[in-house]
């Protein structure tokens, strides 16, 4: 006896009201017409404008620092220094810091008023009625510096007798992965290749550059109206400027462009400092040149891969070790240097690997966040190096890939 089974008739679903639908851009009109306020976009009545008097030696002390012409300057409501705001600083937590096991918390002044570290550091505010008169305030400023010795190259920067950016030694952190038998997969290699890759800085260049709007509301709250990645930098900022955290509101905005260049404190601390020195709205937008000079860069590094491989192209064993530059100041060094690490070796399976990592300070900008944190400079090493491995052995390049 056979049965047979009628499958049954298409059951009509709900039409969806999510999955299968084009996405709506809401802000895509006031971006096409040109309507969409950005941070720099954004005024009050009787605003300030502010400037930023920065180092142009890239390590030196201050010996005289006298804005007293500025000050006078019609027009100028306010100039501060170093001295004016001593307890306005920046810290930076240093996971990875060889024999350390707890954090180690770098401090640097958000005003520099004893030591300069790259051209560009700041050194003074100025806030008056027009940015022209802003500007030429900073013509009056003077300073006299007393040069100090600097590096610029982080191998320089490792050598005992450096000049030191950070103590004791330079080095603003140091990640290591140890894994298997490192000489015994090289004693298994038929043949072991050996390069070393550089990556330079890269700025990120978006469109819109730094830019922001502060005010003391009635409530004596500092509202800071900035275009940035991270809102949660409150807490930092209230320190910076001796407030209760519950003082200090930031307001994002559209952002043009961050890529991760918008993750560190820009121009929210100088704002916040002049908006409660003055108590009258204040901005600040950072020319296209003053971008480029002062905030933070991709990472520089030198990586050198050891590479031990079969004939037939299975790799035994890697010993990979980077350099990073942090440049002269940590910022989220360590963050980018533990995950350069993590992706050093890339996709492939190495058995024995050795990855040994070190960020080292310099007198060059500053470096930080930048799109992939660590992983585009490591992948350029590593995929550079399969190359050079097929191109050795005589392999397809995606075979040896897809053989790893």
């Amino acid at each position: 006896m056979t049965i047979q089974i009628k499958p049954l008739p298409p059951h009509p679903l709900p039409e969806l009201r999510q999955v299968g639908k084009p996405l709506r851009r809401v802000d895509a009109m006031g971006k096409a017409t040109g309507t969409t306020v950005y941070a720099g976009d954004f005024s009050l009545p009787l605003m300030l404008h502010a400037k930023v008097f920065r180092s142009s030696q890239p390590h030196a002390r201050i010996v005289r620092l006298d804005v007293s012409k500025a000050r006078a300057l019609s027009g100028v409501v306010c100039v501060l220094t170093g001295a004016d705001v001593p307890n306005a600083t920046l810290s930076s937590d240093l996971p990875g810091q060889t024999g350390q096991k707890q954090k180690v918390t770098f401090h640097w002044p958000v005003l520099d008023s004893e030591v300069v570290r790259f051209v560009g550091d700041p050194i003074a505010l100025v806030a008056a009625e027009t940015p022209a008169i802003a500007e030429k305030a900073l013509k009056l400023i003077e300073i006299e510096y007393e040069p100090l010795p600097a590096v610029f190259d982080p191998l320089e920067a490792l050598k005992p007798g450096a000049p030191v950016i950070t103590p004791p030694d330079n080095v603003v952190a140091r990640w290591k992965i140890r894994k298997g038998d490192l000489e015994a997969g090289f004693a298994q290699a038929d043949l072991i290749i050996e390069n070393t890759y550089r990556v330079p800085f890269q700025e990120h260049a978006y469109l819109e550059p730094e830019a922001g709007v502060a005010w003391v509301d009635e409530r004596r709250v500092i509202n800071i109206r900035v275009s940035t990645q991270v809102v949660e930098h409150f807490r930092t900022i209230a320190r910076a400027v001796e407030v209760p955290q519950s003082q200090v509101r930031i307001q994002g905005t559209m952002v043009g462009g961050g890529f991760g260049g918008k993750e560190d404190i820009t121009v929210e601390i100088y704002l916040a400092l002049l908006a409660k020195a003055t108590n009258r709205p204040v901005r600040l937008v950072y020319t296209r040149e003053e971008s480029f000079l002062a905030h933070s860069k991709r990472h520089p590094c030198i990586i050198t891969h050891r590479t031990g491989v079969t004939r037939d192209g299975r790799i035994t064993a890697a010993k990979i070790d980077i350099v990073a530059e942090s440049g002269a100041y940590p910022y989220l060094s360590p963050y980018v240097l533990l995950y350069m690490v993590g992706m050093a070796s890339g996709p492939y399976r190495v058995d024995n690997l050795h990855v040994d990592g070190v960020a080292v300070a310099t007198n060059n900008p500053f470096t930080s966040a930048f799109r992939g944190f660590g992983g585009p400079q490591a992948c350029f090493a590593y995929e550079g190096q399969m190359d050079a491995i097929a191109d050795a052995l005589g392999m397809d390049r995606y075979e040896l890939r897809r053989h790893n």
